[in-house]
């Protein structure tokens, strides 16, 4: 293995956690990121995109966090915010259609006010490989040419680059690299969730001062000179189009 795409979910969940991405990236080792469309303050969100040199940016797709950009129901809750993960997880009926109108209108924006294509796309909750959205995913994946985080099962017309989605606080350690690094893939993509932890990603979110950890691991110099030891590439799917 000898690239690593090490993508910061959840841009746009809270201001702790984009200036967190921002500065790991600046700072750090964080390559790539994608950016939750149906947060608030979108176009303030995006805008702090705009002359970030060298960061590969993408659409986390949510229907479970948020308020939606379309009018679909089958997703809505009482006040208009989309239903939560667990409604999914417990079989909640959902209406297909209306997902991919909700998904499609979530790149759209992305485009129209970044003013350029997103590199790749994922989502809040792995939402998007649960088995009755795939065909969702391919759909999108191929509509829009965009690869995306993707389990070997799923198919589309992008090359399947492997994620490694148990990167956390807990296991935040060369350790847990040294295992990545021997994958046999020649590019892995590491999920994490690096942020600055502030009074509104505590209100809303479970996962909070784990964040920082993970920042700190990935602007640790230690860290940095292990894979420059290791002669491993740091990129992102951007990158990867133009190779």
């Amino acid at each position: 293995m000898k690239k690593l795409i090490i993508n910061a979910d959840d841009f746009g969940l809270s201001d702790g956690c984009n200036q967190g991405i921002l500065q790991g990236h600046q700072e750090g080792l964080i390559s790539s990121t994608t950016v939750m469309m149906t947060c608030p303050d979108i176009e303030k969100t995006i805008a702090l995109l705009r002359n970030v040199d060298d960061l590969g940016v993408g659409v986390h797709l949510c229907i479970t966090s948020g308020r939606p950009l379309t009018d679909g129901q089958s997703f809505r809750d009482k006040d208009g915010s989309f239903k939560k993960r667990n409604t999914y997880l417990h079989g909640i009926d959902c209406d297909n259609e209306e997902v991919y109108q909700e998904w499609k209108a979530q790149i759209d924006t992305f485009i129209k006010l970044a003013g350029r294509m997103p590199d790749h796309f994922d989502s809040h909750h792995h939402i998007h490989l649960m088995p009755r959205f795939l065909g969702i995913t391919r759909k999108l994946s191929q509509e829009y040419n965009l690869p995306l985080r993707q389990e070997k099962q799923v198919i589309t017309n992008q090359p399947f680059v492997p994620c490694f989605t148990d990167f956390h606080a807990s296991n935040a350690n060369i350790e847990t690299l040294e295992k990545i690094i021997t994958m046999p893939e020649e590019t892995v993509e590491i999920m994490t969730h690096p942020a600055f932890c502030d009074q509104h990603l505590c209100e809303i979110s479970s996962y909070n001062t784990e964040r920082k950890t993970e920042l700190d691991f990935w602007m640790n110099p230690n860290t940095i000179n292990f894979l420059n030891s290791h002669h491993i590439t740091i990129t992102n799917y951007t990158k990867i189009a133009k190779s």
